[in-house]
């Protein structure tokens, strides 16, 4: 690997869950961005496919726009980027849709090309593009064409969850996931890049101006990437706050710039956005790095287990073949608790959670060398 340490992460739900704690879990990803929101991001650059361009168009349903068909008011794509020095497979990958500032998945699809190896050449780009769209900007460029909107998962199809992921409105979070097994929704998933703020409904979309005052919005626009981002948002942002020339919490514009919109000079004018940067990212300009793998993390991660769960008064963190630096035990509210194990592969270490208001919590587990970190929930009664 070259570009530094890597620093990897991973989401874990419990495996036991009791109604109390499922209907906790509903909030889970929504909380654990609060939690992190402070936390360093990887290290690791060029390492990981990661969403390069994002379209939402405004066309209307019944209108033809530029091609021989009419619109059906589903204009819409979403680019993954290789920037590693490998081929990198597919098969692992999906993109999940949360509607709505909905913490649960609400639409989830594997990565599959049409024809094809289904594998990413480095510095190539992937499209993954509403079923519906007519453009022929779109369809010139795409390499998946989602599911129909409720399809259900199926032999014969690549949907995880409820049909394709490409139905996106400018206020649904996207995320970009790989999986520990060798397909889609086989072990565990991983959370590779945010679009948005997973938990949060900003309304129309989320917002602000650029340091050119260019406004840059998740509805109705064509956006890249900025040329320097090199690795995914990989912990959920906290919630878009301020106004758009003022923000706190999620910035959109920092990572993403547009380049066309539906909206030129505040008119609405949908034959007017543009998708010509659909299908490359030419201007990357961060390192290119080895294709991190999961193997290590996923053993990490499976020699590690909490019990009981639910729990009172009392946990206990069981470690078999690894060797864990540091554990914490936090929730929203900023409460926390730490153990510091002794760095043995084979060791069982006591959590003294009786002080602690119940309620859900994520215990963080992170490698003696520093380089792995994993999250448990744990549900405190």
């Amino acid at each position: 690997m070259t570009g530094g340490r890597r620093n990897c992460l991973i989401f874990v739900a419990a495996s036991s869950t009791p109604s109390s704690f499922s209907r906790m879990k509903k909030n889970y990803l929504l909380t654990l961005g609060l939690l992190l929101a402070t936390a360093t991001a990887s290290l690791a650059q060029g390492t990981e496919l990661f969403f390069s361009e994002y379209d939402e168009g405004a066309h209307q349903s019944g209108v033809t726009y530029g091609g021989t068909t009419p619109s059906t008011g589903s204009e819409r794509a979403i680019e993954v980027f290789n920037p590693t020095t490998n081929a990198v497979n597919l098969n692992p990958y999906s993109i999940r849709r949360y509607s709505n500032g909905a913490t649960a998945v609400f639409q989830e699809e594997g990565l599959k090309r049409t024809s094809g190896a289904n594998t990413l050449n480095t510095a190539d780009a992937f499209v993954y593009a509403c079923g519906e769209v007519t453009l022929p900007q779109i369809l010139n460029v795409v390499d998946q064409l989602c599911a129909p909107y409720a399809t259900a998962p199926a032999a014969t199809n690549s949907v995880i969850v409820q049909g394709g992921a490409a139905y996106f409105s400018g206020n649904d979070a996207m995320a970009l996931v790989r999986w520990t097994g060798a397909n889609a929704g086989q072990g565990t998933p991983i959370l590779v890049d945010i679009f948005g703020v997973i938990g949060q409904d900003p309304g129309t979309s989320w917002s602000a101006e650029d340091a050119n005052k260019v406004l840059v919005t998740s509805a109705n626009q064509s956006l890249i990437r900025r040329a320097t981002v090199s690795a995914g948002t990989k912990v959920n942002p906290q919630p878009q706050g301020g106004t758009p020339t003022a923000r706190t919490g999620y910035n959109i514009s920092t990572e993403w710039e547009s380049y066309s919109t539906a909206f030129p000079g505040g008119v609405q004018d949908p034959a007017a956005q543009s998708y010509s940067r659909l299908g490359e990212h030419n201007d990357y300009t961060g390192p290119y790095g080895s294709y991190a793998p999961l193997k290590t993390l996923a053993k990490f991660n499976a020699a590690i287990s909490v019990f009981p769960n639910p729990a009172s008064g009392q946990a206990f963190v069981e470690i078999k073949g690894a060797k864990v630096g540091s554990i914490v035990v936090m929730n929203s509210l900023g409460q926390s608790i730490t153990a510091q194990p002794r760095g043995l592969s084979e060791e069982t270490v006591k959590l003294d959670v009786s002080r602690l208001t119940p309620g859900l919590y994520f215990v963080q587990f992170v490698s003696q060398d520093g380089q792995l970190k994993v999250y448990k929930e744990l549900m405190v009664k």
